[in-house]
């Protein structure tokens, strides 16, 4: 689950620097010190204190929320203390922004008793209070689909809008994008990949037989299973079935023909017909298709530095091919026919024997359905199945690109091409929806930033790139475009998936393991911040740290180190 939290002052192109929980207990241990090292809350009640004042906080962007919060931050080159540092737009010699980076911070893990939408409400409330995180500068939030997740008026979304009206709900895409795939009408298909998989994979002796018939150009290729969740994994079983399709068949010919156990010969001979039929092998193909179009959008909303314009590009590209390959039914049906030829299996669709429905008296018209086996895979295979898929890409993600076409304003393409009137009105709505964090100088500010920039924007290609020339190329005018730095910080900052914070449950299953099994909440926390956080854990003093234990830590004789 995440939420976007936009710490800074109004007409302060700038975020609070993301800080941990602060893990308290009545013994003081080695990961208390570290973990406390890492999230000072020292750091952040001076930045809160600045907003309090109206100055701005230190130049690390941050958007915070448990148990891990995606976050931009600039980087800055600083001689001083860091609590003193000035924001990015500063022109000082010692304060100079070197880059601007998407991050997403770990902050604890929290456990609940139940899964109601009542009671994760009060653990995300609970949890941002522990870590003096402020809701009124929420500005997204995003989870999964689930009702009790995204219900609009009793779902967890739902009740953090009542309290922070601007904290827009995104749905995860990467689940999105699954669940488009997942409905799109051949799980009878993928069920017989999956038992292929499974018939040689649960045996070292069938294993054995199919590498045997391994050929160079396949020697480092392997059979793969599938993921319920992960659909870059159904590519890679697709293409890893149709480079090892020759092998496969011969293995199983040799299984059934040669193994002592009937049920064996039997479940290989079965597999053998299923994967032998031109049916099978056409779906082998539109699959693989298919999922070629949408790996790379998969795989780019599992990244970082993901963005809703590249993740709304993506899928716009995606459902622009598979419109086109619908039309592309007898090319599809050619190749097709080549490869069948290639392995020596089946090269016409199988007919089956219609079923004869029952006319009643008063129905005028005869059975009208296809009788032709391809008619009848083309209208109820083919074309059902990318239908569904383009169907299911246009309206899970409305809400995507709705945010998407809000920030259109500051799009390069836009910017580029769009009329001084036309881009003098675009800004409106989105000033309008976060009057509170934009003031209405903002569509002057965004002409006077296009006519400045005019020979820079054409050569950008995403609106990181803007915010690097404007912030990291060009500081002394950030204070002149104040309110440009503020929309791309809400723009860079908005939750697109919640594919990184999942991933701290990989962590959990190495940490606690049956020989932590008794370990407590604070120190599982501790321990996985240590783990999940590793590169900035790298880079503290751990002589001062265990100097500061040392001090801390009661004992009749002194630590030495």
């Amino acid at each position: 689950m995440k939420l976007t939290l936009l710490a800074a002052a109004r007409q302060k192109p700038h975020l609070h620097r993301g800080q941990g929980a602060k893990l308290t207990g009545t013994v003081l241990t080695v990961t208390d010190t570290f973990t406390k090292e890492i999230c000072s809350d020292e750091d952040r009640d001076s930045a809160a204190a600045s907003c309090s004042k109206g100055e701005a906080p230190n130049p690390t962007l941050d958007r915070q929320q448990p148990p891990s919060s995606p976050a931009l931050q600039v980087e800055v080159s600083d001689t001083g203390n860091e609590s003193s540092r000035s924001p990015p737009h500063a022109t000082g010699d010692s304060d100079i922004a070197t880059d601007i980076q998407v991050n997403e911070v770990f902050l604890g893990f929290e456990a609940t008793a139940g899964s109601s939408a009542s009671e994760l409400q009060s653990k995300i409330l609970g949890s941002t209070e522990k870590n003096k995180i402020d809701l009124s500068k929420c500005r997204g939030q995003g989870y999964d689909g689930a009702a009790n997740m995204s219900g609009v008026y009793s779902g967890v979304q739902g009740r953090i809008a009542e309290k922070e009206p601007l904290a827009r709900y995104v749905h995860c895409a990467a689940h999105n994008l699954n669940l488009a795939l997942n409905d799109s009408g051949v799980k009878q298909f993928y069920d017989t990949v999956e038992t292929l998989y499974n018939f040689f994979g649960h045996s070292i002796k069938r294993w054995a037989l199919l590498s045997e018939f391994m050929t160079p150009a396949s020697r480092n290729i392997t059979l793969k299973r599938l993921c319920p969740t992960r659909w870059s994994s159904r590519h890679d079983a697709l293409v890893a079935l149709r480079h090892r399709y020759g092998d496969i068949i011969r293995a199983l010919i040799k299984i059934s023909l040669t193994s002592d156990k009937r049920d064996e010969r039997d479940e290989a001979s079965a597999l053998k017909n299923v994967i032998s039929r031109f049916s099978f092998i056409f779906l082998v193909n539109v699959q693989t298709k298919i999922l070629e179009c949408v790996n790379a959008a998969s795989q780019l909303l599992q990244a970082k530095d993901t963005d809703i314009l590249k993740t709304s590009t993506l899928l716009k590209n995606a459902i622009s091919v598979l419109m086109e390959y619908r039309g592309q039914f007898d090319e599809t049906k050619s190749t097709t026919l080549a490869l069948a030829t290639k392995w020596g299996s089946q090269t016409q669709f199988e007919t089956t024997r219609a079923r004869k429905v029952k006319r009643h008296f008063d129905e005028l018209s005869e059975d009208s359905r296809l009788t032709d086996a391809e008619s009848n895979f083309r209208v109820n295979i083919f074309n059902a199945c990318l239908d569904i898929i383009i169907q299911q890409l246009s309206q899970r993600f409305t809400s995507l690109t709705g945010t998407s076409n809000l920030f259109e304003a500051i799009h390069p393409s836009t910017l580029q091409q769009a009329q001084d009137e036309e881009l003098h009105q675009a800004p409106r709505r989105l000033t309008e929806h976060y009057s509170r964090d934009i003031a209405p100088s903002f569509p002057g500010q965004l002409l006077s930033f296009r006519t400045c920039f005019r020979d820079l924007i054409p050569t950008q290609k995403s609106v990181m790139d803007l915010a690097k020339v404007l912030i990291v190329n060009h500081p002394a005018v950030t204070s002149t475009f104040s309110e440009v730095c503020t929309v791309f910080i809400l723009f860079l900052t908005r939750p697109v998936t919640v594919a990184t914070a999942e991933r701290s449950f990989s962590k959990l299953k190495l940490i606690k393991n049956y020989l932590r099994s008794t370990m407590g909440q604070e120190r599982l926390s501790g321990l996985a911040m240590l783990s999940i956080e590793n590169d900035r854990v790298r880079k503290l003093d751990i002589q001062r740290i265990v100097d500061e234990f040392a001090e801390r830590k009661a004992r009749r004789v002194p630590l030495e180190h």
